[in-house]
């Protein structure tokens, strides 16, 4: 799994209320930083708007929000993702 880059950690630090300072990393369980289900929806609101995209319905599910990689994978893998530098 690729590094997870900072402004991505910086919008999702943002609705992990137990997350110290230090770098996330893929393995870094959600909903043990905090993340709840209103959180989810804030979420997503927030990525979608921060990024210009939409997630769509099947990428919906626990597995996605699962943990920091498994989210960050999900959003790199959408088409109208924009590139990482």
């Amino acid at each position: 799994m690729s590094e997870i880059p900072s402004q991505f950690q910086s919008l999702l630090r943002a609705h992990l209320p137990y997350a110290d300072s230090a770098e996330l990393s893929a393995r870094d369980e959600l909903a043990g930083l905090g993340l709840d289900s209103m959180g989810v929806v804030r979420l997503l609101v927030d990525i979608e708007n921060g990024y210009a995209v939409e997630l769509p319905d099947d990428l919906l599910d626990e597995s996605t929000f699962a943990t920091v990689g498994s989210l960050w994978q999900a959003l790199v893998t959408l088409p109208a993702f924009p590139p990482v530098r």
